[in-house]
């Protein structure tokens, strides 16, 4: 039996001592695991640019074989020690029993913390204007992004609960609820676009005129411009809001406020010689875009946008 005082066991190398078996097995499962994680977070998001993930694949693959692996190393000292088959130093085999043990540990605690989410989530679906109240007021899930996401989302939310929420960011600056809502676990409802809880409030049919001017305001400083996007295209944002942003050339900007049809006239002429083919296509969806402007469009090179406008005019007939 080798002890720890011997040369020979400190010289040793790393791959003929009897714990690399572990670390080789746990190595590789981890990188495995991250593999199938990641693809499947991949093929669960509804973003344009979610394939550009698969890039970073590998990286997360030769990251978690890393961390898996020193675990594996961890557990092999820990199964020889048991076994009596090898001596370590005492502070060695601490550190090894406390690797060994946190990591089941931390992983148990993530699946009991995702899957209780995951519940909670799931029930705001199925609540009442007065039950969603009663939840941002006393649930223990109330201050955590998703939970305020799947509220937000929620088309029995009031106008007077999403002004509410639109002041959270103020009142919960770590909870981040400004940024995508992307999870391995369901929680995310019908946002597949992992939307920010702030977007959702923009979204929700019931916003009011207000809550768009406050959330137009945005965290310290602006609001991005994705937010500031779906705040321009809706119908109740105030022109105050709107004005400042008439002459903006930023694409965001462009696509939200040509699907608002209480854009004046001018702008959506402004709008239809924009060099980005969305902007100009966004014009054939507002209901408002006038047939001289969509007249115009019809003859546009792009040949998707020409019949966009033609059967924009085919409706405007219809209507009249």
């Amino acid at each position: 039996m080798t002890t720890p005082d011997t040369p020979d066991a400190q010289r040793q190398s790393l791959s003929a001592r009897p714990e690399a078996r572990f670390a080789l097995v746990a190595g590789i499962g981890g990188a495995l695991l991250a593999a199938l994680i990641s693809v499947k977070a991949i093929f669960a998001s509804a973003n344009s640019t979610a394939a550009i993930g698969f890039v970073f694949v590998p990286f997360i693959m030769m990251a978690a074989m890393v961390l898996a692996g020193a675990w594996g190393l961890a557990v092999g000292c820990v199964w020889h020690a048991l076994r009596g088959e090898r001596r370590y130093y005492g502070v060695v085999l601490v550190m090894a029993w406390a690797f060994a043990a946190a990591v089941p540990a931390y992983g148990g605690w993530q699946v009991w913390y995702g899957l209780s989410l995951e519940r909670a989530v799931a029930g705001t679906a199925r609540m009442d204007a007065a039950a969603l109240e009663q939840a941002m007021a006393q649930s223990p899930w109330r201050n955590d992004r998703f939970f305020i996401g799947a509220v937000a989302q929620n088309k029995a939310a009031s106008e007077v609960l999403l002004d509410r929420l639109a002041q959270l960011p103020e009142d919960l600056p770590d909870a981040e609820l400004h940024e995508p809502l992307g999870s391995l676990w369901n929680v995310r409802l019908e946002n597949r676009k992992g939307l920010s809880a702030m977007r959702l409030v923009a979204l929700n049919p019931n916003v009011g005129p207000q809550t768009l001017e406050r959330l137009s305001r945005g965290e310290p400083g602006r609001p991005t411009s994705m937010l500031l996007g779906d705040i321009l295209r809706n119908p109740k944002t105030p022109m105050r809001v709107l004005e400042p942003h008439f002459n903006s050339t930023e694409y965001l900007i462009e696509w939200g406020l040509a699907l608002n049809p209480n854009l004046p006239v001018a702008v959506m002429q402004r709008l239809a010689t924009s060099p980005n083919l969305y902007t100009r296509l966004n014009l054939t969806y507002n209901p408002s875009t006038p047939r001289v402007i969509l007249a115009k469009l019809a003859q546009d090179p792009d040949a998707t946008l020409a019949n966009q406008a033609r059967q924009a005019i085919d409706r405007m007939d219809k209507r009249e």
